[in-house]
């Protein structure tokens, strides 16, 4: 076979930039400690790597914002507890203000360290995090959550309140994992702003007439009865309480039990009054009217109006019932006529003596209010003066709501603890799962991409030394010719 000179040229010249290709791919790899330097090394793998680097960077990502959303949930449970730990300052000085061996001078002492703890309270509220921005604000950050509207101890219109919240009822949340986001921020507003009053369920609340009784929270005996008059429509026997302004009054008076051949007795005897934002019903007598007097005669008739015993008043008036210092008044009735067969599955107890002719006790669905106000309520009575017995009950009993404000908060911050404290948890928990799936991400790509060194050297040495065989193969070929033998 013939071979031209020109085909010799190009076929070594060929083999010779083939093999040298081959070298500096080894000698890259080497430099590199990647056997996969560009897609066109290795198609299969270089996909394979590029979606496990994704899912490794997508994993350390989430490890960043779990330890960064477990940083601020940790500041925030600080705080909390430090609020916590204010809050059980204040309920001890509440029950000392409640010494009656203490003088205006001493509570005026107490009100002076009353204030002290107030501003901690409020800073607590307004923490922020490293980068600035505000923990208890929702989703609003940037601007401080609570801001005074008026001096501490003064007073405060009814409905109004001595701080502002300035920030919304969103949280804002850090993905963790793919399908897991945890709240980094809360809603200000719910932790100290949205407090229950009384007992969380009714709040009861005594008029001057009664401020010679002392009367406890009260508590719910059935709690379906009680949702039922406070969630359902307007109509009895269930959502008596629903609508706006709704209210229940108990009104107390003396009554003379008319028994025949006796002797006068005035016994102490109370009625329960519906007011449902329009009309008055009593849900004793069935007796209503527009005002409470024309519902109930305890209000404002004498005691030889409304007797028990007097056939005159009608069949409705003996169903009074009577009341007892320390016994519990529940309040479920079933009358004639109907509708006025009710239960609201509460009950109460007024533990002092009994209450003045006319007094009247009221109960309506607990409203909610910002510990701020509570404190504030507490200044007002630090510096109220209880100079008289029923100014004492009445010192005494707005104490006790208070103090029943006071353990409410506490109840709502322990459970927003413990939801930060399930939030850290999950944080950390994630945060080492996702190290040991970076791990596993990288392991799989060293064994995708990273070159073996030893195996790489020898087979550049190889490459190397077919390359210099080549060459030096070619470089002897090429200076053959007939001419040198002529």
């Amino acid at each position: 076979m013939r071979v031209s000179t020109n085909s010799l040229y190009l076929n070594n010249v060929s083999n010779m930039l083939g093999k040298q290709s081959a070298l500096y791919k080894v000698q890259e790899q080497l430099s590199t400690l990647r056997k996969v330097n560009r897609p066109s090394d290795d198609p299969v793998a270089a996909s394979q790597i590029l979606d496990q680097t994704q899912a490794k960077d997508r994993i350390e990502q989430f490890n960043q914002n779990a330890k960064a959303a477990e940083s601020s949930l940790a500041l925030s449970g600080t705080s909390l507890q430090a609020a916590g730990d204010v809050l059980q300052q204040v309920r001890q000085m509440a029950i000392q203000a409640g010494n009656t061996t203490l003088t205006n001078e001493d509570r005026n002492m107490l009100n002076s360290e009353l204030e002290g703890l107030y501003k901690q309270l409020l800073g607590y509220a307004n923490t922020l995090d490293g980068n600035g921005k505000a923990l208890f604000g929702g989703s609003i950050s940037q601007t401080k959550p609570y801001s005074e509207l008026q001096q501490f101890g003064s007073v405060v219109a009814a409905g109004s309140s001595i701080v502002q919240y300035n920030g919304d009822a969103n949280r804002q949340e850090m993905m963790i994992s793919s399908a897991r986001q945890v709240p980094v921020t809360d809603n200000g507003q719910y932790v100290f702003g949205s407090i229950p009053e009384g007992n969380g369920l009714f709040k009861l609340g005594a008029g001057s007439a009664l401020s010679n009784v002392q009367v406890d929270l009260g508590s719910v005996v059935d709690r379906a009865k009680f949702d039922a008059q406070v969630a359902g429509p307007l109509a009895l026997p269930t959502g008596a309480l629903s609508q706006a302004g709704a209210r229940i009054e108990v009104v107390f008076g003396s009554e003379d039990d008319g028994v025949a051949g006796q002797a006068t007795e005035f016994n102490k005897y109370y009625d329960v009054v519906l007011f449902d934002g329009a009309a008055y019903t009593s849900l004793v007598t069935g007796k209503s009217g527009a005002t409470a007097a024309a519902a109930s005669d305890l209000y404002t008739a004498s005691a030889e109006q409304v007797a028990v015993g007097n056939p005159a008043i009608g069949p409705f008036a003996k169903s009074y019932p009577k009341f007892q210092s320390g016994a519990d008044i529940n309040l479920n009735f079933s009358t004639n006529p109907a509708p006025y067969n009710i239960d609201f599955g509460a009950k109460f107890a007024m533990t002092s003596e009994a209450p003045a002719n006319g007094g009247v006790l009221t109960l309506e669905p607990s409203k909610t209010r910002s510990i701020f106000d509570t404190l504030n309520d507490l200044s007002r009575v630090l510096q109220s003066n209880a100079a008289t017995p029923a100014d004492a009950t009445d010192f005494a009993n707005r104490l006790g709501n208070v103090i029943a404000n006071i353990d409410n908060t506490q109840t709502r911050i322990l459970s927003v603890e413990a939801r930060i404290g399930a939030n850290r948890n999950e944080a950390d928990a994630l945060v080492e799962v996702g190290a040991d799936f970076s791990l596993q991400y990288k392991a799989i790509l060293s064994r995708l991409q990273d070159v073996d060194v030893a195996s790489a050297a020898s087979e550049l040495s190889l490459a190397k030394l077919a390359l210099d065989a080549s060459q030096n193969s070619f470089a002897k070929v090429q200076g053959l010719s007939l001419f040198n033998y002529i």
